[in-house]
């Protein structure tokens, strides 16, 4: 989709370089993780022997927490899941693991996870994913306010790249920490690096350990974050935000609203940028002193009521672009889970599902909070009140 040379991206730059369009923050989120996970091999190693761990885990988590829950009839179920130990699913599989792929794959995995390179990546890990979870979070919310969510993607990328400069000599002292209290052999930083199959290198441990795995593995996530955050889609959120009416123009900014027009290059051309300066100006001071524009709740309100008022033929430069701010494309959680849920829906079973009841069948799986406070008793009497069917 956003391939350089042949992507759709690309093809439709191709015909109109102003074709702009925000893309889904989320999912933009999920594929920077994503991207470096496959970038990088020790990441990539590291996350895959933890995903093989759960894999065990939690099947033994259940199963130990349905037996003890039939014996104490209670909140031992918590207690279970904090109590078992990891090293407790993987000696047992290793033991007595039902396969020798199993058992064989099993003690290699106990092995690194008793190693101190594991312990480094799953701190490292750790504190990059506990920077980016507070805006994954908010990215997600049905009610996310565009122009924070790219305030949020700002202030994220600014802490990522103040962890780049000191993150690495926090971590080191809750490594060592960590294996101290779990007897695992910790290193000299200064001494040399012994790689894979036990080969001695020429490079030291600190140098492997900031270079080769912090300083890359945050360097990838910066750039990756660059890249699908683009510096166009967050200036055109900042730039309509200057455009909303709420709390009576509070947000109006004609500088970033002339920096808008610019970008639209084939809409404003000189002399129009000259005109949308004076009718910016204009229309600021006489819609903040009229009363029917204070009350406002969004651009679409204010673009109805300029129609609605006329003034729209009095401000066309300052119409225009309200509609262009009204036609960009931004694509946003809701969306997304929508076209995740028709995914579920519209199988090869249910191909020839009508349009009503696809609605319905979306409706009910897509806002399931909004559905939940439905009483049954309403849906029962609903029913009854229904006519007779043959």
């Amino acid at each position: 989709m956003r391939g350089e040379f042949s992507g759709l991206k690309a093809l439709i730059l191709q015909e109109n370089d102003t074709a702009f369009y925000v893309h889904c923050f989320a999912h933009q989120l999920q594929l920077v993780v994503v991207a470096v996970a496959k970038k990088h091999d020790g990441v990539s190693d590291f996350l895959s022997k933890f995903r093989w761990w759960l894999m065990l885990f939690v099947p033994r988590v259940k199963e130990k927490t349905y037996y003890e829950s039939k014996q104490e009839k209670g909140c031992k179920k918590v207690c279970v899941v904090v109590n078992l130990k990891p090293e407790e699913v993987l000696d047992f599989v290793k033991e007595d693991g039902g396969s020798l792929a199993n058992r064989q794959q099993t003690s290699g995995i106990l092995a690194y996870f008793k190693s101190y390179e594991f312990v480094f990546y799953l701190h490292m890990m750790y504190d990059i994913l506990h920077l980016t979870g507070t805006l994954s979070k908010q990215l997600q919310r049905k009610d996310l306010d565009i122009l924070e969510a790219a305030s949020m993607v700002r202030g994220t990328m600014e802490a990522l790249q103040s962890f780049r400069n000191i993150g690495f000599a926090s971590i080191l002292p809750k490594v060592s920490s960590f294996c101290q209290t779990h007897e695992i052999d910790t290193l000299d930083m200064e001494e040399l690096y012994i790689g894979a199959r036990k080969r001695r290198t020429t490079k030291t441990n600190r140098f492997h350990f900031e270079v080769e795995i912090f300083n890359t593995v945050v360097d990838m996530q910066l750039t990756e974050y660059r890249d699908r955050f683009s510096e166009t889609s967050t200036q055109l959120l900042e730039y309509m935000g200057a455009l909303s009416p709420c709390d009576s123009f509070a947000q109006f900014d004609k500088s970033k609203l002339l920096k808008l027009g610019k970008l639209y290059k084939y809409d404003f051309d000189d002399s129009d940028m000259i005109d949308l300066e004076g009718q910016l100006e204009i229309f600021c001071h006489s819609c903040i002193k009229d009363e029917r524009f204070t009350s406002l709740k969004g651009i679409s309100d204010l673009s109805r009521l300029m129609v609605s008022t006329g003034k729209h033929r009095s401000y066309p430069l300052v119409y225009k672009l309200l509609k262009l701010a009204l036609i960009l494309p931004v694509g946003t959680t809701s969306v997304e889970r929508c076209f995740s849920k028709m995914k579920l829906l519209k199988t090869d079973l249910r191909n020839k599902i009508g349009d009503e009841f696809l609605n319905d069948a979306l409706l009910c799986n897509v806002e399931t909070e909004a559905l939940a406070k439905v009483e049954n008793e309403k849906v029962m009497e609903r029913f009854q009140k229904m006519s007779a069917r043959r």
